[in-house]
């Protein structure tokens, strides 16, 4: 199938002089800050060929309401490109195991061809020339041999933590060390804690990101997986990037210790449009967006830090009856609150939280599909986040200091509760209270946390503390900023 394309009206009668294509991993939490990586490369006079799966090319150019954001100024150098992945269309794409297997070998054809040129009908209509740089995931590494293979500069983006990173890349240690078997799985530890090096925090053998995914078969696999593309991207990547800043895993990059310390940190990467003018506004790789923002008018109306915002990204599943416990809790707090309910899931609430006005009792709250969270958590009315600890979710609210309510679910997002509750201090768990029951965590558990969490200023300073190093990592003399102008060199430096 040839990739698809969509491309600006606007399109430069002279090409760009560097063009680099980014190709994620087929997951939100990837797409997001691929897509803000091309924005500063636009910035900077690029043009960017952005590789989506098709799957995710309809999602995110059906999020974008026609991807009118790709319209302004140098937005007219972005083209979107969908290419097959190798599954049928009636296939669960959030089935990673199968997904993984079935893009490898669908995916190279069309790169290949973008690569060269000669792929994705709207190339000549763009005229953004030959690519002449790549920016691929660390999870699609095998990507990286076509760029070898035509001598392009290349870098591999990881878009979780630098220590789940670290990890991934330090797995035959551990395997050495009897800390994990041949296949991931904890071996006598104590309390299953264990340390990368002595400068690292203590990591818990049983929620690493490939366990704690209820198949022991695809646990194994993802773990095979996960630790062989991170030894390939960096065995065949110029640069490895991260989306972190220093100051917040600083056990990772001031000591030579973590397999991961030669990574460049280029975060907090900016995945909101909030620092550009209405006319350079962009889509980011949201799936689920829409053209509402009402919420954003509901926050206008709120007090100052006195909003809960509730959301748990793209691929969480929670029981009704999880949800009703949360609806129950979010009401008797008497708080007002955002929650975003993905689609299809709002028919499990109460009838009244949908519709407070024919409801009782103190629901001051709105239920949305879809928020535009930067925005929402830079919001002076949000007082904290109850989140699935997404890495892109933590690095926002990090950004605009916020406190979260951590509800992890699987992968890295255990790794970063542990971060958020016990290292920066900026958050508190659900999973590790008391009467918590049957999987089930109740409206009083939930009422309780909320009310500890808004009221502690120790946690409030903590993470405006974080929040002003996030923003000097952000600033023209920041570290991030200075790495993420290392990369540009690079990318530049030598024509192919």
């Amino acid at each position: 199938m040839a990739a698809a394309a969509a491309s600006s009206t606007e399109a430069s009668h002279v090409a760009p002089r560097f063009h680099a294509l980014l190709l994620p991993f087929p997951a939100q939490g990837h797409v997001i800050p691929f897509m803000e990586v091309a924005h500063c490369l636009l910035d900077r006079g690029f043009a960017v060929t952005f590789v989506n799966t098709e799957h995710n090319h309809r999602r995110v150019l059906a999020a974008a309401v026609g991807a009118a954001a790709t319209s302004a100024g140098n937005r007219s150098q972005l083209r979107l490109v969908g290419v097959a992945d190798g599954m049928d269309d009636t296939e669960d794409r959030d089935n990673f195991v199968r997904l993984n297997a079935t893009m490898k070998e669908a995916i190279p054809p069309h790169l290949e061809a973008l690569l060269d040129g000669s792929g994705g009908e709207g190339q000549g209509e763009v005229g953004l020339g030959k690519v002449t740089c790549v920016v691929v995931d660390v999870g699609m590494a095998w990507a990286l041999d076509a760029a070898k293979r035509r001598g392009l500069p290349s870098a591999a983006l990881w878009a979780a933590s630098a220590a789940v990173l670290a990890v991934l890349l330090g797995a035959q240690k551990l395997i050495r060390d009897g800390v994990i078997d041949d296949d991931g799985r904890p071996l006598n530890l104590e309390d299953n804690l264990f340390r990368l090096t002595e400068s690292m925090p203590p990591m818990d053998g049983t929620f690493m990101a490939w366990n704690f995914m209820g198949n022991r078969d695809a646990e194994r696999m993802v773990f095979h997986y996960l630790t062989s593309t991170a030894r390939a991207a960096v065995a065949k990547a110029d640069i490895i990037l991260c989306n972190t800043f220093a100051e917040l895993e600083p056990a990772v990059f001031t000591t030579g210790e973590s397999p991961a310390a030669a990574i460049l940190p280029v975060g907090p990467l900016h995945t909101g449009s909030e620092r550009r003018s209405p006319s350079h506004q962009h889509l980011v790789g949201n799936f689920w967006q829409t053209a509402d923002d009402a919420c954003l008018s509901f926050l206008d109306a709120q007090s100052h830090g006195s909003v809960v915002y509730v959301a748990f990204g793209s691929i969480t599943v929670m029981s009704t009856e999880q949800l009703q416990e949360i609806a129950l809790g979010l009401e008797a707090s008497a708080r007002p609150f955002l929650w975003v309910v993905r689609p299809g899931l709002a028919g499990k609430l109460p009838a009244p939280l949908l519709h407070p006005a024919a409801g009782h009792g103190n629901c001051r709250g709105m239920v949305v599909e879809w928020a535009p969270q930067q925005r929402v958590l830079a919001h002076p009315a949000v007082g904290c986040f109850v989140t699935h600890c997404g890495w892109n979710s933590t690095l926002e609210a990090v950004r605009n200091g916020v406190p979260m309510l951590c509800w992890p679910y699987f992968t890295d997002q255990f790794t970063n509760q542990t971060y958020i509750c016990d290292i920066w201090q900026i958050g508190l768990r659900i999973s590790m209270v008391p009467n918590y029951v049957s999987g089930i965590v109740s409206k009083e558990i939930i009422l309780d946390l909320l009310e500890r969490l808004l009221s502690d200023d120790g946690v409030k300073q903590r993470v405006q503390k974080l929040k002003e190093l996030a923003e000097m990592n952000m600033g023209a003399d920041g570290e991030s900023a200075r790495n993420f102008n290392i990369l540009v060199e690079h990318m530049t430096r030598s024509m192919p």
